[in-house]
């Protein structure tokens, strides 16, 4: 089952008629006060009150963290950075109604947020043509960043996807896969070069299944999945809340086989809406994040302390883009020292690209952050990791 690619020109139209005018949006960031003179504000549009709200909140709490760390240790080129955040309800128009807030009203300088492409899009139509640097931890579809030169990612693209999913079924013994994707502009490209790479891997492609992104009912799809018996699924879907759906649904039609996915199938709106099928059901993650670095693990464990919990639980449990968001304003201020506290566009695009290799707390030990050859910051720095229903923690898998 083939579902159309969504149409990424009402994502850009809708955003483009609101800068007609300033739209009302929910402003969860305070007050909306222009930034002072030192002060230089970093909008964070995230989808707040949708089926990704837990790890929209985990990205928030990361950035929050950064900020305490940077402005303690004064400042980023000599200014406090202070974050106005905003609920982007996982929609393209209410994405485009906070950006243009954030930036007539709020006098936001820097954007950093974002969990899906829907949202990117919408902002990036806003930010591009104001020379405004956007950095996205979590928007993998390189439609993102194709064509711009203001959005850096501390995250990964999605081509990289394609063949670690492929090496990952071949380790996990899979023999068929049957790829279940949402319409999303990640699930609608994805799909068939994840085919296509499962096949040279020789690994048996079934016909791909798709169904609509904020799914309420996933039944025929998972039917469709359980009707080519597959031994296996690749699960490419943007929200955790289909993903928790799609589990579910598949422990109530007994297609009890290994889901390998990206970061939505073990995020934690997804293992609460799956419930006891995450205890029936093998369910594996390729992420950016491995658990038992120790740089993560030094992040965890301020998360936790900041937050609440264990440093072991905030190191298993923590959504993949939080990372990538702690690092993100990491490398903000390091440009930031670097044009003095400038956001002009230019100057910190300039500072952004010149950056040495960074080691930060996402991708895997070794890897590094480099925008020196393109807007992506990583590169086959992604782990497989295993969702461990006991803990509720996710391990690196063997």
């Amino acid at each position: 089952m083939r579902i159309p690619k969504i149409a990424i020109g009402a994502i850009l139209t809708s955003a483009t008629l609101v800068l007609a005018g300033c739209g009302s949006g929910s402003d969860t960031g305070g007050s909306s006060t222009a930034q002072g003179a030192g002060t230089i504000v970093v909008a964070m549009p995230l989808p707040l009150t949708s089926g990704n709200a837990t790890t929209a909140q985990q990205i928030l709490n990361a950035g929050e963290l950064a900020v305490k760390e940077i402005n303690a240790a004064g400042g980023a080129g000599g200014k406090q950075l202070e974050i106005k955040s905003y609920d982007d309800q996982l929609t393209a128009d209410e994405t485009a109604k906070v950006t243009q807030r954030a930036i007539t009203v709020d006098g936001a300088q820097v954007f950093i947020g974002a969990y899906t492409t829907i949202e990117g899009l919408a902002i990036r139509q806003l930010t591009d043509p104001r020379k405004i640097v956007f950095m996205s931890p979590s928007t993998i579809s390189p439609q993102l960043t194709d064509g711009s030169q203001f959005v850096f990612r501390t995250t990964h693209v999605q081509t990289d996807y394609p063949a670690l999913f492929a090496a990952a079924a071949k380790n996990l013994g899979m023999k068929k896969v049957v790829v279940l994707h949402d319409d999303s502009p990640s699930g609608s490209t994805l799909w068939e070069a994840t085919n296509t790479a499962l096949t040279e891997a020789g690994v048996t492609a079934g016909t791909e299944v798709g169904y609509a992104l904020n799914a309420t009912d996933v039944s025929s799809a998972i039917a469709a999945v359980k009707a080519q018996d597959p031994d296996g699924i690749v699960l490419i879907g943007s929200s955790a809340a289909d993903a928790g759906l799609d589990i579910k649904t598949m422990a109530e039609q007994g297609l009890d086989v290994p889901v390998l996915g990206l970061s939505s199938p073990v995020a934690p709106d997804a293992v609460r809406i799956g419930g006891d099928a995450y205890k029936q059901i093998k369910i594996y993650s390729i992420q950016n994040k491995q658990p038992d670095k120790p740089a993560y693990a030094e992040f965890a464990k301020k998360y936790a302390a900041e937050y609440g919990g264990t440093a072991e639980e905030a190191a298993g449990g923590l959504a993949e883009p939080a990372g990538a968001t702690y690092d993100a304003f990491m490398l903000l201020k390091k440009a930031l020292d670097v044009t003095g506290g400038d956001t002009d566009g230019d100057k910190l695009k300039a500072a952004l690209v010149a950056l040495p290799p960074y080691a930060g707390v996402a991708g895997k030990e070794g890897s590094t952050i480099s925008w020196a050859n393109g807007p992506n910051g990583f590169s086959n720095a992604m782990s497989t990791l295993e969702y461990d229903p006991e803990s509720g923690l996710l391990i690196t898998a063997p």
